[in-house]
């Protein structure tokens, strides 16, 4: 999963800081931004880091509160509740990547 997030994220900080821009103030005009994520290859990249940096985080906070060795079924609670809280992130950052790329 980190392998995952260090690629994505590495091509992410690439399309922005030099591949198919001018230079540092081109990358942020708006034209620039909507149309990066608007290739595929950009929505894809940005949908392979929500779905690896989401399961990250949210798999190391619910071993940090499972850390407190309540019973197991506040086990199954914490567990229950950290995958429809990493759903809900999911959907709603794919949305907005789907919004984005559809969006004039």
């Amino acid at each position: 999963m980190i392998l995952a997030i260090f690629v994505t994220l590495g091509v992410h900080l690439a399309t922005h800081a030099f591949l198919g821009v001018a230079g540092y103030e081109d990358s942020l005009t708006y034209d620039s931004v909507i149309g990066r994520y608007r290739a595929l290859s950009t929505m894809l990249t940005l949908g392979v880091l929500l779905v690896a940096a989401s399961y990250h985080g949210l798999y190391g906070l619910r071993n940090i509160v499972l850390e407190t060795r309540w019973g197991a079924q506040r086990a199954r609670l914490v567990s229950t509740a950290t995958g429809l809280l990493g759903i809900v992130m999911v959907v709603w950052g794919m949305r907005t990547i789907v919004l984005t790329a559809g969006g004039s």
